[in-house]
This record gives structure tokens, sequence and C-alpha cells, in this order.
């Protein structure tokens, strides 16, 4: 053993080790001139039962490489293992992450499809409007487990005094007040906690598994329980609230006897003392320590004298600082700065453990623990919920959110009945003279498009923001669920309930307006069928828009397009014949068309009936002739008034009869065809 290095830890079985051997990860910028090293050469191990703190200053690749164990980017085939599942392989990054000497994500029978994974973001994200235990019991139904599960974590985590507490934020769109930033914090690790005690199955099994587990390399020790991968889970909070949450990510890692590995950002030193095991990075991703916490800064201070921490200094701070190379105080500073690190990461590679750590375990081709076999560190899921299981649980929480929204229900729909109250008084009893014709197309099409811009905002407003959470739960290879259980569910819940809001809008207007009484059954159908249309297309354009600012930019700019081919009537614009053809896809065009046919279809006109404008007229006419000159060249200019309602259809160019369901029709085809696009974005992208 070389002077200075860390005494070899006790042997433990390769099943029991998450490791990481030899990532080279580097980026091109343009050209391979022009590139950035993130990790070079990085190796290291995790150990079951024991905390890993990943320390190191910025731009030493600690979120790279935790992005690397998680598998959202994958080492690319580097000739020794050519062909074996790297389709989606990272360019620029080479190296192996295995866990119990087999690859953890790649080949056939990765050891993640047996071992379970977990990953706690920098910012967790959980639906707003669901308390603290309704998040919790969610997770447990769809991993099988139970409340028993819900009330052990919680009281493990510290979580009782805010169990009945909303968690907040604003996935609904609105931002509600919840949970503070620690106690969210224990939230995710109660989450991640339960996916690994409910992914190894019933307590029956596992009280076999511990068995069989006793027996097996005669250590007496239970087997892994899977991995939990913390990315700096202390940012943002005080002192004290980060003390906290690295004690739960310790006694989990204990209790739990799994690897947890997380990347701490000025820790300060009573969170360095709950460190089991620490890894020092410096700039490149370069290695400067992998080992006990305890034995690091003897491990330095033998390595080179100078590199004695003072006394009552923070530890964590020293062994940063230590790496850190200052670009700020001059050349002579910034080289003499970068040769001791260099020399310090030389002295770490020169050890016997930085070599044991880059070599890649031998895979087992056989034994108990095969990827196939029933192993003691199996998973095992039975109790999951099927497709329509997670579809009835994601119903329920879809339901509690929109629920609990109630508030901002009420303050659309009285805005809705307003907003029909002041089209009304626009528009007020048209009546069934010359000018009524161009007047209620107006409403009608002011209606379609009132209806259609509401929706889709709302739609814009919400469905993006749930991404990131739906997103995180949808990747979990247990416990999570599929696109068409979270859309459809969606989809069943919030969409008749957006419909209430164009019922009441409908209603209002038409008696105000003076639209026909026979038709209004079809007239309030076809915007309750357009908002449905208009809300798919803006789940669709949210699926398909990275981002939540993006779609708000998108689907504004969709609708002006639907819009503008919506009028086939040529009433207000006409179509070119050229963009015809696409027309058929404008929402719009069949909301109008339904909202027309609903209308007119028995309808009657006076050419000197109750039109407002005609009556005014006349009465004026009778009082003076020049007023009566005036009213005869204004009813000149408005041309001869149609008979019936037929005739106006006829002259628009629409169907006579039956033109409100063949649109309502067309709207569905609509739903169902943005419905379908969501979906297999989804499906095949993810959230």
């Amino acid at each position: 053993m070389e002077a200075g290095a860390p005494p070899d830890p006790p042997p433990v079985p390769p099943e029991d080790v998450l490791g990481w051997h030899n990532l080279r990860y580097v980026i091109h910028r343009g050209d391979r001139r022009r590139e950035r090293t993130i990790l070079s050469g990085t190796s290291g191990i995790a150990r079951p039962g024991r905390l890993l703190g990943v320390l190191g200053p910025s731009g030493s690749g600690k979120t790279s490489l935790m992005t690397v164990l998680a598998g959202k980017l994958r080492p690319a085939a580097d000739g020794r293992r050519k062909g074996r599942g790297r389709r989606h392989a990272t360019d620029g990054l080479v190296g192996d992450v295995t866990f119990g000497g087999e690859p953890f994500h790649e080949g056939p029978h990765p050891a993640s499809e047996r071992v379970p994974l977990s990953y706690i973001e920098q910012e967790p994200r959980f639906f707003s409007n669901l308390t603290v235990r309704e998040t919790l019991t969610l997770d447990a139904n769809l991993h099988g487990g139970d409340a028993s599960d819900v009330d052990d974590v919680v009281r493990r985590l510290g979580l009782a005094a805010c169990a009945d507490t909303l968690v907040g934020g604003d996935t609904g769109g609105k931002e509600v007040r919840g949970i503070s930033g620690g106690e969210r914090r224990r939230l995710a690790i109660a989450c991640e906690t339960l996916s690994l005690r409910c992914s190894r199955g019933a307590a029956s099994e596992n009280a076999v598994s511990e068995k069989k587990a006793d027996t097996i390399g005669g250590a007496g020790k239970r087997k892994a329980g899977g991995v939990i991968l913390a990315d700096e889970p202390t940012t943002g909070l005080d002192a004290h609230a980060a003390d906290k949450i690295v004690e739960k990510l310790a006694d989990t890692a204990r209790e739990e006897r799994c690897c947890v590995v997380a990347v701490l950002h000025q820790p300060r030193s009573a969170i360095f003392q709950k460190l089991d095991d620490l890894l020092l990075l410096a700039s490149g991703g370069r290695v400067a320590y992998c080992g006990p916490a305890a034995e690091a800064l003897t491990y330095f201070e033998k390595t080179d004298p100078r590199h004695r921490c003072p006394t009552h200094h923070n530890p964590a701070e020293f062994l940063v600082d230590l790496v850190a190379i200052n670009c700020d105080a001059g050349s002579e500073v910034e080289a003499a700065d970068s040769a001791r690190v260099d020399a310090i990461c030389a002295a770490w590679a020169s050890t016997g453990a930085s070599a044991a750590h880059a070599a890649v375990p031998e895979v087992r081709s056989n034994g108990g623990d095969s990827p196939g076999g029933d192993s003691p560190g199996a998973v095992r899921v039975s109790n999951a919920p099927g497709p329509l299981g997670q579809f009835a649980l994601l119903a329920g929480r879809a339901w509690r959110q929109t629920r609990r929204e109630a508030w901002v229900r009420v303050t659309q729909l009285a805005a809705s009945a307003a907003l029909a109250a002041a089209f009304g008084a626009c528009n007020f009893k048209v009546g069934y003279g010359p000018k009524s014709v161009k007047r209620r197309a107006a409403v009608l099409m002011q209606s379609c498009i009132n209806t259609s811009m509401l929706a889709i905002c709302r739609s814009l407003n919400g469905f993006p923001r749930e991404r990131a959470t739906v997103s995180r739960e949808m990747r979990r290879k247990r416990g999570g669920y599929t696109a068409g259980p979270y859309f459809f569910s969606k989809l069943l819940v919030e969409t008749p309930v957006d419909m209430i809001f164009p019922v009441v809008f409908g209603a209002t207007v038409g008696p105000m307006v003076g639209l026909r009484r026979e038709g209004r059954g079809w007239f309030l159908a076809t915007l309750a069928l357009q908002t449905a249309a208009s809300s798919t297309l803006g789940t669709s354009v949210g699926a398909l828009s990275p981002s939540a600012e993006m779609a708000l930019a998108i689907g504004p700019c969709v609708m002006v397009l639907c819009i503008m081919l919506g009028d086939e009537t040529g009433a207000f614009a006409e179509v070119p014949d050229a963009l015809a053809p696409l027309a058929n896809a404008s929402l719009i065009k069949w909301g109008f068309r339904g909202c027309l046919c609903s209308e007119f279809e028995g309808l009657k006109f006076d050419p000197l009936g109750d039109d407002r404008a005609t009556k005014t007229a006349a009465k004026t006419a009778a009082k003076t002739a020049k007023a009566a000159i005036v009213a005869r060249a204004k009813k000149k200019m408005d041309g001869p008034c149609p008979r019936t309602g037929e005739d106006v259809l006829e002259d628009m160019g629409l169907p006579l009869r039956g033109g409100a369901a063949r649109a309502a029709k067309a709207q569905c085809v609509v739903v169902l065809a943005n419905a379908a696009l969501t979906y297999l974005v989804l499906r095949f992208r993810g959230a």
C-alpha cells in the first residue's frame, strides 16, 4: 500500500457495491479543437448501508456524474461491449457503471431491472393540491404497498406534523402555499424510501429473503436494498434544515441497506461528520479521494504535511478549497493551484484503492444473483396495480386536484357569465330583420373564438406545469405508470369540468341575443365540444413543446392560424383555395359551422320585423321626411332579407339539414386526433 493511502476497507461481495469505472465525458463545441472535459477517468464505489457524500468545487462534474449513475447519460460503445443495448448512448462519454459486478444500465439484463434506483432532484416537484400523506399514499399504492408503509415512512422522516398539509406549488397553473423547502426535500426522500421498500415485495417475501440472505457469504448481512441518488438535496435550505436532510439520508442508508450517493454544496462540519464515505472531485471530474470520510483528513496530511486541516476548521470547506483553483488572483496563483491539484489527483491515482475502483468487475454469467434469478436482492412487485388500477388511482388524484381548485373554477365560471353578459349586451335582441343575419353570424363566430381561447389558455397554463412531476413518475421502472392511464384519467376528470364554462356562456348569451330557442341545445353542445377540442389541442402543443414558456408562446399562434382558416362561409374572410384542405384541421371551422347550422336551421325572418335598427328608423321616418330617406337608403344597403335560415345556409354553402350533427362528429374527430397525438408523444418521448 502506498504511503499516505487509506487502509483497504474490508472486502465486500461485488453484488453489494455500486461502482463507476474510468468514466470519461468530453463535450465538443462545434469541432474537435474546441472541447471541454467534464469527467476524466472518474472512478469510485458506493457501499450498501453507507452514505457517500460527493464534494468538489464548481465545475468538477458532480452533477454530471450523478446523471451518468442515474442512467440519464449512457456511455457510448467503446468496442469492448459493442452492440449491448447502447442505443441511448451519449457521444463523448465512455466508461462503465456496475452494480454487483453487472452492468447497471446496459446489456440485455441490466442490474437496474432488479435493483431499485431512486433519483432525488435538486428541486423536487409534486402535485400542489395533494397533502403529504395523499402523495405518499398514491406512491405506495402504485408500488403495491399499503397504509402501514406510509405511516412508517412518515414517522421516520419526521413528516407527521405536516402530513395533512397541502404540498403546494404551481402544478395546477396557480401557485398554492404549502410545506416548507426542508419538508419538501424530506417528502422526496420519503417517496424514494417507499419505492425501495415496496419494490422488495411484501413483508412475507422479505422475511424469506432475509433468512436466505443471512446464509449467503457468512456475513450475516442483508442484501443491498437499492440505490438512492440525491443531487444537491441541501441547496437553498438553512443550516439546520440541511443537517436534518443529511441525517435522514444517512438513516435511510442504514435502515434500508441501500447505497446512498448525495452531492453536497457547502456542507457545515456537522453534516460532514454524518458522512460514511467521501468522494472528492477536482476540476475535470478527477478523483482526489474516495474512501471513508473519517480518514480523509489523515490521508491528505500523510500525503503532504502542508495539507493539514487547521484546528476548529470546517473539514468540508478545507477539502473543497484544497482541490479548488483560483482563476481570479493572477496567472502565478492559478498555476500554483493547478500544480497542487494535479499532484493531489496524481497521488490518489497511484493508490491501490484507485486502481481497484477503476477495474471493471467480471460479469457473472450464472449464480443465485443472476438477473433472471430470484435473488434476495431481487425486486418483487407482484402487488403493483396494472393499467386499470393505475387509471383508477390517477383519476382519483386528478379529481382531488380539480376539487381543491373549486374556488378557481368558481372564478372562471363567474368570468364566463360576465363575459357572456357583455356579449349579450352588445348584441341585445338582434331580431329577425335583414341586419340580424350578419349580427347572428358575428355573435356565433365570437362565441367560438372566445370559448376556444379560454380553453386552450387553461390547458397551456396547466398541463406543461405538470410535466416535471409526471416525467419523474413515468421514468420509474417500478411504481410508475404509463402514458395511457395518466393522460386518459386526466381527460376523464378535467374535460367534463371544463365543458361547464362554455355551457354557462352559451346559456347566458343565447336568450340575451335572441338566438333560436329550438337550436339552443346543439349550440351549447357545439360550444362544449369546442372546449374539448381546444383543451386537447393545448395538451398536444404542451406535450410537443420543451417547456411551459414555449407552449404558451406556440399555443396562441396555432389558435390564430385556426381562426384565419375557420371561416369557410366567406362572411368575414375568405380562405384561399390552396389552403382549403388545411382548413379541415381548424377546430374553429367546425365549431363555427355547428353554431351556424344550429341557429339558422328552421329560422324564419321578417323583413319588417323586430330588428332594432329597423324599428328605430321607422319611428324616426314617421317624424321627418329626411329620416325616412335615410332609413330607406340603409335598408337598401343591407340588401334583401332572406325568408328562412335555410336560404342563409345555402348562400354560405353549408348543409341545409343535419349540419350541426355532422359538425359535432368532425369536432369529435379533432378531439380524438389531438388526444391521440398527445398520447403518442407521451408514450414514445415521455412527459
